[in-house]
């Protein structure tokens, strides 16, 4: 009798161990996810990019008037940030209906649109107001940081809108 008690708590404390093995597999993968929702809120201004409360620079292939903002991101095909954020912007254009949303990936016919928004580092976003006014600008390291930039650049124009009246 002693023999298979031993036997069936031997079963119990492997089965024991393998829950728990499991758990922690899931927990650590929580943990990788929020760190990654966990960015500091707000983006980071570079000391680059083009100046606030100005009118942004023209670019044949960029209408500002077309929507109620314009978000321009720019990003390079070596940079992984980019490539991560990616997707979350084709997420963030279906969520936005008013936004009008252009991706520029740095190659040479793009080399002309990244200095004239005085653009050095990647993932950098620009957000544009119907005017044509920068509103926002910085570079940005997850979809959280673009989604505040793009509310303080409404803000933004908002109050810009209130003291011209």
């Amino acid at each position: 009798m002693s023999g298979s008690v031993w036997v069936a708590s031997y079963v119990l404390l492997w089965l024991a161990v393998l829950v728990l093995a499991v758990s922690v597999v899931a927990l650590l993968r929580q943990i990788g996810v929020l760190h990654a929702r966990l960015h500091p809120l707000g983006v980071h201004f570079a000391g680059e990019g083009p100046e606030l409360d100005r009118p942004a620079p023209m670019a044949a292939e960029h209408r500002y008037g077309e929507a109620g903002a314009t978000l321009l991101a720019f990003t390079a095909p070596t940079c992984e940030v980019c490539a991560t954020l990616r997707p979350s912007l084709d997420a963030l254009r279906r969520q936005y209906r008013e936004l009008a949303m252009h991706v520029i990936d740095l190659d040479d016919t793009t080399r002309p649109t990244f200095s004239a928004f005085n653009v050095q580092s990647t993932p950098y976003v620009v957000a544009v107001d119907r005017e044509g006014i920068v509103r926002g600008r910085g570079v940005a390291n997850s979809l959280e940081q673009v989604e505040e930039l793009l509310l303080e650049a409404r803000q933004r124009a908002e109050s810009a809108q209130g003291t011209d009246e």
